[in-house]
């Protein structure tokens, strides 16, 4: 499914914490990125909001406080930029939606938990799947703040810290949490998940297991990628999982490095006919940024011509 060489590049330095006013100390605890955005929460209640549509000249936009709460980490940011707003999921349980424009907090959603990672319905920008400080996970609408009306996800048996929303087929939800287990979703379904496996990578034995702190679909969905904190990330084909629901652990292709997984991103490449991998890496000696190419099934052989 993917592959790697031993090309490496230097990455370009979009924020230097020296230059900032408020959060020149700040430790980042979440980062989102579109192609014209780059939003980067903090430990301390805010976010650094950056233009990266033009790679040659790089804005800052500002530093913005969500939050004085001292539970008040920034846990998740979604950049919605079809709304133009940043939706802010904060320790403190509260998910708050803010104009990008004015940078003023529009609405404000209380949870009874905090809120770790949530992912957009790509047909309904009103639609949330959010997972956290709970054994379930919800589908909610960020228009209503009335709990009988969430869709239920339970089955997991300790708390959550990844999920996603599949961009091809809107009834496709994934969710991994830290009893080192990722789940396959029918939101038309939601008593049962279409499939569960152990998110053991080291390890064939899911009791040695790390928790699953990351879960993602691939830019087309054709692909389902998670790691566990440490060492590991597993990928599979979405269509294995739906039409086979035996032996998933022979089906995983294994990605093993040194440290911590700080996150990972499909991207698309090659005009669209590939994707990349992309896997953030935290350790002082070996740490950095891991890119793994995925070609896609519908792109066109490659000829080589002699004349």
């Amino acid at each position: 499914m993917g592959y790697t060489t031993s090309e490496a590049m230097k990455v370009d330095c979009l924020i230097d914490s020296r230059t900032l006013g408020r959060n020149s100390n700040s430790k980042i605890s979440t980062l989102e990125c579109t192609d014209n955005y780059l939003v980067s929460g903090t430990f301390e209640g805010s976010y650094i909001l950056t233009d990266v549509s033009d790679p040659d000249n790089v804005r800052h936009l500002g530093e913005h406080q969500v939050t004085n709460h001292i539970d008040g980490i920034t846990n998740h940011v979604i950049i919605n930029e079809k709304n133009q707003e940043l939706i802010v999921s904060s320790n403190d349980r509260k998910m708050r939606i803010i104009d990008m424009v004015s940078n003023k907090c529009k609405n404000t959603r209380e949870s009874e938990f905090a809120v770790n990672c949530a992912a957009l319905n790509p047909n309904n920008a009103n639609e949330i799947f959010i997972t956290g400080d709970s054994t379930s996970c919800y589908v909610v609408d960020t228009r209503e703040n009335v709990k009988d009306k969430q869709l239920s996800f339970s089955s997991h048996y300790d708390y959550g810290f990844g999920c996603d929303w599949s961009p091809s087929n809107e009834n496709l939800l994934l969710s991994g949490n830290q009893d080192s287990t990722v789940k396959l979703w029918d939101r038309r379904k939601p008593r049962q998940a279409l499939q569960s496996w152990s998110g053991a990578l080291g390890f064939g034995d899911s009791s040695t297991a790390g928790p699953v702190r990351n879960c993602k679909f691939s830019y087309s969905g054709d692909y389902i990628s998670w790691a566990e904190s440490l060492d590991h990330v597993g990928i599979i084909e979405t269509g294995s999982l739906l039409t086979n629901r035996s032996d998933v652990q022979s089906r995983i292709q294994k990605i093993d490095f040194v440290g911590k997984c700080a996150g990972l991103r499909f991207t698309p490449s090659e005009q669209g006919n590939g994707e990349q991998l992309i896997i953030g890496v935290i350790d002082c000696p070996l740490g950095g940024i891991l890119s793994y190419k995925l070609e896609s099934k519908y792109k066109s052989l490659d000829y080589d011509f002699e004349f």
